[in-house]
């Protein structure tokens, strides 16, 4: 497998809510983001809503619009273990999500286990990197 050490740009979010099988841009057409995976096994992801300058300081829309977590993480084949230590959410803190990694040519796709969304539905995501140049 290759390398995921190093800082990547997120080109897509797609949301799929399990129930209904319906899937989305859940952060727009063109979401902003990046992750970086350290060589000592840190890990920090920053995604945000493309739109957001629109908000005019509307804390509850800029909260809801966008992610942000870090902490250790570990690699298991084609899985990796998110240990998560700081966080923009309460409920995440001291939690441990799972994620399906791949390769597609240059691009870092990870995609997550069901859970609870930023929408509250359970949804399963699929997330596609760029490395950051």
């Amino acid at each position: 497998m290759k390398s995921i050490i190093g800082a990547w740009d997120l080109l897509s979010f797609k949301h799929t809510v399990i129930e209904t099988g319906v899937e989305s841009d859940i952060m727009g057409d063109t979401p902003c983001g990046r992750i970086i995976f350290t060589s000592d096994g840190f890990v920090s992801v920053f995604i945000s809503k493309q739109g957001r300058e629109d908000f005019n300081k509307d804390n509850e829309k800029l909260y809801k619009t966008m992610m942000a977590y870090m902490g250790k993480y570990t690699l298991d084949g084609d899985k990796c273990n998110f240990y998560i230590d700081r966080t923009w959410d309460p409920d995440w803190m001291d939690i441990t999500l799972q994620r399906q990694i791949a390769f597609d040519g240059d691009r870092l796709i990870i995609t997550t286990l069901p859970q609870i969304g930023i929408d509250g539905k359970l949804s399963t995501a699929k997330l596609t990197w760029k490395k950051s140049e």
